[in-house]
């Protein structure tokens, strides 16, 4: 509001106009908006993919034993919640799914970066990490059962043995690619190693980084099913084989759309951490 005043008047008082009072709630309007955005992809799917599932049941018809429908794995669901039986396995496997992949985290990208910035080290260990990368986690599960025995510390070291290879492999690769005349220039204004490490190659290796990291979370959680399937130490694994045998494939369903769900909120995470950490670079759209 803005006040006209003269010699001898009284102060008049006069109101914004209704339009500027919306321009001022349109941003509020827009983000609220930019949200909905964001979030609908992702509803139209779920949703999309829930009809795909009840139209191949109603195309095929299946048993239910075989193929239960959407609402019966909700049911079993609940039922897990109220036996007492989901949240001890959710918890038994996100704690070790947790552990492993934070010693997998400080240990392999650090140590990525280090061997993508030697060429000797580079040389010895790839052969190393490529082999390693490549063998089924599955023929690690006898060793490492012989070590360390049933209990939670075999289910972390499998965890951090499945998620640390490639988060390595894509740290040592992404500092390859760093980009040679900022080096050349940063080098002629007098960087050493230490500054060229934290100024160029650590924020070029960032897309690498955050790559390494959802892949090393996919992989983490196929290691620590692969352990709870074999050896039945408790967790969800554990449930999903204990319902199999029982032949309740609604129940089996229900847990592993339960280990679904923590697989997307940390590959989630791990893409909002990224965008906030890269937040300089523009996103290019072909």
């Amino acid at each position: 509001m803005s006040d006209i005043t003269g010699p001898g008047e009284h102060t008049t008082r006069i109101a914004p106009p209704p339009s500027a009072m919306h321009e001022r709630r349109k941003p509020k309007r827009s983000v609220w908006s930019q949200r909905l955005r964001d979030r609908l992809p992702g509803l139209l799917s779920f949703a999309g993919f829930i009809f795909l599932w009840y139209a191949m049941i109603w195309i095929f018809d299946p048993d239910p034993i075989l193929f239960p429908t959407p609402a019966a794995v909700w049911d079993a669901f609940i039922e897990a919640l109220q036996d007492g039986t989901m949240v001890p396995a959710v918890t038994d496997s996100m704690y070790a799914m947790l552990v492993g992949l934070t010693l997998s985290l400080v240990i392999g990208i650090p140590l990525g970066l280090v061997i993508g910035m030697s060429p000797t080290a580079d040389l010895l260990t790839s052969p190393y990490l490529w082999g390693f990368f490549a063998m089924p986690r599955i023929a690690l599960a006898p060793i490492i059962i012989l070590i360390t025995g049933f209990g939670m510390q075999t289910k972390v070291i499998l965890v951090f043995l499945s998620a640390v290879i490639p988060l390595m492999l894509s740290c040592k690769d992404g500092v390859h690619t760093a980009d040679a005349s900022l080096m050349a220039a940063a080098r002629s204004f007098g960087a050493n190693k230490l500054d060229l490490f934290g100024r160029i190659i650590v924020p070029g290796t960032l897309p690498f980084i955050a790559s390494g990291i959802r892949n090393g979370i996919s992989r983490g959680f196929v290691g620590l099913l692969v352990i709870e399937l074999t050896v039945g130490s408790g967790g969800i694994g554990t449930e999903v084989m204990r319902s199999m045998r029982q032949f309740d494939t609604a129940r089996m369903f229900a847990f592993a759309g339960v280990l679904i769900v923590f697989a997307m909120v940390l590959i989630g995470i791990s893409r909002r951490l990224e965008n906030y950490a890269s937040r300089w670079r523009e996103d290019v759209v072909v």
